[in-house]
């Protein structure tokens, strides 16, 4: 059996992948900040995380573990933020993970993150994770693997580092599945029917401006300039029957018959930033955002607000990936 501790726990992806897969493991740490994740993770497994801050851990007083998993902070390596990879203090986090990986000298080491995390300061924030990882003795792998070929109807390209500690595992030959199904469409998981995020009278207003029922003129509001007209329209898209993605840069239209584009929300209490099905006239609701993540149907969200289980859902990993990758270790380690 395999021990194993996570940070950067969030609400337990990892955990959930590793448990689904025929990875014979066993949970020994979790580590979170967030007080709000904790609360769902407690009612869906029972257990507390065992530490808050991660910068005041003492590594040495850690349990013994053979894995180390994390998906560390990606807004300091994403496109989508500033850029300022290590120089911000989210992006010390690898570091101090390193510090924990050099005294518990781990087997395995499973690292998750956005794929710009590679190409970051052209190339070189890669480069030190990928040295001070060989330096202390580990043989590394990496892919980027999009979850809507592991049957999660999202298109989340994310890197995966998987690395192995030669003198405990020896020279390992291992491989990442990189498809275990076709693109996964968003229809078959939609939860028709559920009203429980409506929308607004202005979004009533912005379906008919976008669906031709109703032109700019005949608004009751004046419009903002993004949204004036749709900013991107997917190829094969109905908008009578589509997913209206809301960014601060403009409206999106997609095909349900495709992936959802990346699940990434701005939200507030409202649900102004969730995204709309034009059909129903409705925001997504949380059965749609848990599917859209990869999560299981029994997983229960509703110990926090709607908000906060938004929030926990768009910066979750995908389980199924993690399952899959959970598997490619337990090949590689068996051969």
């Amino acid at each position: 059996m395999i021990k194993y501790a996570e940070f950067c726990t969030g609400i337990g992806g990892f955990r959930l992948g590793i448990e689904q897969s025929c990875l014979d493991a066993e949970l020994v740490y979790s580590n979170e900040i967030n007080d709000s994740c904790e609360i769902t993770y407690l009612n869906n497994f029972g257990r507390q995380f065992d530490s808050k801050d991660l910068f005041d851990i003492k590594a040495d007083e850690l349990p013994d573990f053979d894995m180390i998993c994390a998906g560390f902070p990606c807004q300091p390596f994403s496109q989508a933020g500033k850029g300022k990879g290590f120089s911000d203090p989210r992006g010390t986090v690898f570091f101090k993970l390193m510090e924990i990986i050099k005294c518990k000298k781990p087997s395995i080491v499973f690292f998750e993150n956005v794929p710009n995390l590679k190409r970051h300061d052209s190339g070189n924030t890669y480069k030190t994770i990928i040295e001070q990882l060989m330096e202390d003795g580990y043989q590394p792998y990496d892919v980027i693997l999009d979850s809507t070929f592991f049957g999660v109807p999202q298109s989340r390209p994310r890197i995966y580092l998987v690395a192995f500690r030669t003198e405990k595992t020896g020279k390992v030959a291992f491989s990442f599945t990189e498809k275990c199904t076709e693109k996964t469409a968003l229809r078959p998981f939609l939860n028709l029917g559920d009203y429980s995020i409506p929308i607004s009278e202005k979004w009533e207003e912005y379906i008919d401006l976008y669906t031709n029922k109703k032109t700019a003129l005949q608004m009751s509001f004046p419009l903002p300039k993004t949204r004036v007209r749709l900013e991107r329209i997917a190829n094969n898209c109905n908008l009578d029957d589509c997913v209206f993605q809301i960014r601060s840069s403009g409206i999106r239209a997609y095909s349900l018959d495709e992936p959802f584009p990346t699940f990434a929300v701005s939200n507030s209490g409202g649900g102004a930033m969730i995204p709309v099905l034009s059909k129903e006239r409705r925001h997504l609701n949380l059965v749609e955002m848990r599917r859209i993540m990869g999560f299981p149907e029994w997983y229960d969200l509703s110990h926090v607000s709607r908000t906060d289980a938004i929030k926990q859902l768009a910066n979750a990993v995908c389980p199924p990936v993690i399952e899959s990758i959970c598997n490619d270790i337990k090949r590689a380690i068996v051969d």
